[in-house]
């Protein structure tokens, strides 16, 4: 948006990926201004977006296909509890939770460690250290009172390394 003032003074609005930046002055003055602004944020903003982390959830459900299933009753897990180690098994049923509430099957995408014990039949302690792990990798983050979720890092980490891993049938 550029706006003049009645002394000849420009004034311009730059909105730009979520910054705003407000430039006044004479109208060369506010040209340079914003030329220097375009030639330092365009490559910063460049570099920054090809750091920017983000799932493809048609890719992931397609990898996922033979690992869950979408039921009439919710989402399942179709592989064998014993094909998967602790931690890969924790992962799995946070994805699934994570995935159900993308999906509008769930409201919430977290779970708390009683219905993570309750899903994975796991046991209460080694659970307890294999989330404290999970989260110390930035894999899950604790929400709220004793819930956990799956983070970002943690859905591309699975989909890198566990699922292949899942899919030739060994364990972590």
């Amino acid at each position: 948006m550029i706006k003049t003032s009645e002394e000849g003074n420009v004034e311009m609005l730059l909105r730009f990926k979520g910054m705003e930046v407000k430039l006044t002055g004479s109208p060369k003055d506010v040209t340079k201004a914003f030329l220097d602004f375009m030639s330092k944020m365009l490559p910063s903003y460049d570099i920054a977006d090809r750091l920017v982390m983000n799932l493809d959830l048609d890719k992931l459900l397609r990898d996922l296909e033979g690992v869950i299933a979408m039921t009439p009753e919710g989402i399942i897990v179709t592989v064998p509890r014993e094909s998967m180690g602790e931690r890969d098994t924790i992962l799995l049923y946070l994805l699934k939770t994570s995935i159900g509430q993308q999906l509008g099957r769930l409201e919430d995408d977290a779970l708390s460690l009683a219905d993570i014990l309750t899903q994975t039949g796991g046991k209460p302690s080694t659970t307890a250290a294999r989330l404290s792990e999970l989260v110390s990798q930035s894999w899950v983050e604790r929400v709220g009172r004793g819930k956990y979720r799956i983070t970002t890092y943690g859905v591309k980490s699975f989909q890198d390394t566990v699922l292949p891993r899942l899919r030739h049938g060994g364990q972590a």
